[in-house]
C-alpha cells in the first residue's frame, strides 16, 4: 500500500523513463501482429574462417543484414507489409530497409535505438560497417534524431504516428520502420527464443560455437507467408552467408 511505501525508506516510485517508452510502444503495436517463429541450425564455418583472417573486421549483424537483404531481393514477400487502412491491402517496397537494435548509454540510462540501413543489398560490407560504427559512436542527437525526439512526444501522439505508418502509409512504414528487423544478444552467449517485432519478419541469431555453428531464427507475419517459405529462406540465407558474403569478406 502507499502507507507502507511511505513508512519504508527503501520503497521508491519512478515515472517511466524516456529510455523505455519507445520499446513500450513497439510491444503495444506488436500485439496485433500474428507472428510465428522458425529456426535453423546454421553451419557458418567458412564465413567465420574468412572473417577471422580478414584484415578488417565486419560485425556479424552487418553480415546478416546484407545476406538477408540479398535474399529478400529474390523474395518479394520479405519486402511486403500487411496494411489495414482504409481496408486490408498488401504493400510491396522496391528494396529492403533493415532495422538493427542498438544499445546506447545516454543520459545515465540504457537506451534501445533502431539503426536504419537502406538498400543494404546494394552496398559494400565496409560501407555498412562504417554506418554501424557511426550509430554506435556518434552523438545520439545526430544519429538517432527522430527516436530521441519521439521519446519526448506525448504517448497518444507518438503511438498515433506509429499506427498510421504501420497500417496506412506503406512507403513511410518501410522508410521509417524498415522492411525487416534484426536483434541479437548472441555476443553475450544468449539466444532470443521468440524475437519481438512488428515488421513482416524479424531475424535473430545466437552465440557461435568454435566450429562456427549457431541458431538462426526468423519471426514472420503468418498472413503473408507460411512455414515452408521461411524454411526455404533460411536455407538460402545460410548459402548466401557461406557463399557471396564469405567471398566478399575474404577479399577485404
Amino acid at each position: 500500500s502507499q502507507e507502507e511505501e511511505k513508512s519504508n525508506p527503501d520503497c521508491r516510485r519512478f515515472s517511466i523513463p524516456r529510455s523505455r517508452v519507445l520499446v513500450c510502444d513497439l510491444l503495444q503495436l506488436e500485439k496485433s501482429l500474428p507472428t510465428v517463429s522458425h529456426f535453423r541450425e546454421f553451419d557458418l564455418g567458412r564465413l567465420k574462417q574468412c572473417r577471422d583472417e580478414a584484415a578488417e573486421k565486419i560485425a556479424w549483424p552487418v553480415l546478416f543484414i546484407k545476406a538477408y537483404a540479398t535474399v529478400a531481393a529474390k523474395h518479394p514477400a520479405l519486402r511486403q507489409s500487411w496494411m489495414r487502412f482504409p481496408r486490408p491491402f498488401i504493400y510491396q517496397h522496391p528494396h529492403s530497409v533493415a532495422m538493427l537494435s542498438v544499445k546506447r548509454s545516454y543520459e545515465d540510462e540504457e537506451w534501445l535505438f533502431f539503426a536504419s540501413f537502406d538498400k543494404p543489398e546494394a552496398k559494400e560490407l565496409v560501407v555498412l560497417q562504417n554506418r554501424l560504427e557511426n550509430y554506435r559512436d556518434e552523438p545520439v542527437e545526430q544519429v538517432f534524431r527522430w527516436h530521441y525526439k519521439a521519446a519526448h512526444l506525448p504517448t497518444w501522439l507518438r503511438r498515433s504516428l506509429m499506427w498510421i505508418w504501420l497500417n496506412w502509409m506503406g512507403d513511410r512504414r518501410a522508410r521509417k520502420m524498415g522492411t525487416f528487423g534484426i536483434t541479437t544478444v548472441g555476443s553475450r552467449g544468449t539466444v532470443i527464443q521468440d524475437p519481438p517485432g512488428m515488421l513482416t519478419s524479424t531475424m535473430t541469431y545466437g552465440p557461435f560455437d568454435e566450429s562456427g555453428k549457431c541458431r538462426v531464427t526468423i519471426a514472420y507475419d503468418h498472413r503473408l507467408m507460411d512455414g515452408w517459405y521461411i524454411a526455404q529462406v533460411l536455407e538460402e540465407l545460410e548459402k548466401m552467408l557461406n557463399g557471396a558474403i564469405a567471398e566478399e569478406v575474404a577479399g577485404l
